[in-house]
């Protein structure tokens, strides 16, 4: 199993790159990358019905839809970002592809565990969350990892209908979220974190990004994921080409 881990931190280019690697080669690799203040959200959702335009502008927040589904997310650089993929056929499974990352964490000595339909959780809190999608008989599983991320930032441009908790005993973002950096004594900071993971990570070699992936990956970019048109979209409206 081969390993990317890059420096870039734009996050068209980091969606992007997930999406070539998917579709125009074969290779099964695991990515580890890290993004610059975004909001994520998944491939149908109503981007401003998900985030804060206001709270975006006000504190240069991008804004990017990814490829799979789910809800919005917040990403700054002290959240480490995650990617598998795979040759698979089968159905979508997020604890056996969520199972490497659950386990390298306990060996890190945060008290990880994989609940509900696809969250990490550790105390309680949740620390990840992953999505999936597959195409063509390949599977993409990537995933958040809350380290030292700025909740403030997290909790304020985030949209959480109030119907949603009240009256139901749910807590709110802010309550059900942890960072990882707090339950660690002698934490490094991300980056070292990120080194001490990757470390971790099980691989036959590392990979490098070719000048012709990256500037297949740049094509990808402009064409999609720097594309108002499918970023702000309300339906999926990308056709038959990516996602099926």
């Amino acid at each position: 199993m081969k390993l990317l881990v890059h420096g870039r931190t734009e996050p068209g280019f980091n969606l992007a790159c997930e999406e070539y690697f998917l579709t125009k080669t074969g290779l099964e690799l695991d990515i580890f990358w890290r993004n610059s203040p975004v909001v994520v959200v998944g491939r149908n959702q109503d981007a401003f019905a998900e985030a804060s335009e206001d709270y975006l502008k006000a504190n240069g927040i991008a804004l990017v839809r990814r490829m799979t589904g789910g809800g919005a997310v917040y990403h700054d650089l002290g959240n480490i970002c995650y990617t598998h993929i795979r040759d698979y056929n089968g159905p979508v499974d997020f604890a056996r592809f969520a199972r490497p990352m659950v386990e390298a964490l306990q060996r890190l000595g945060v008290p990880a565990e994989f609940a509900g339909r696809n969250d990490i959780l550790a105390d309680g809190k949740k620390i990840s969350g992953t999505a999936e999608t597959v195409w063509k008989g390949r599977l993409l599983h990537h995933g958040t990892l809350l380290y030292d991320v700025r909740m403030e930032h997290l909790t304020g441009v985030l949209r959480v209908s109030e119907e949603k908790y009240a009256g139901r005993g749910i807590a709110s973002v802010a309550a059900r979220v942890t960072n990882i950096r707090p339950l660690l004594p002698d934490a490094p900071d991300t980056e070292g974190f990120m080194a001490r993971l990757t470390r971790e990570w099980p691989h036959s070699e590392l990979y490098r990004l070719t000048r012709e992936d990256t500037e297949e990956i740049e094509k990808i970019r402009a064409g999609v994921y720097e594309n108002p048109g499918w970023t702000q979209h309300k339906k999926r409206e990308r056709g038959a080409a990516f996602p099926a």
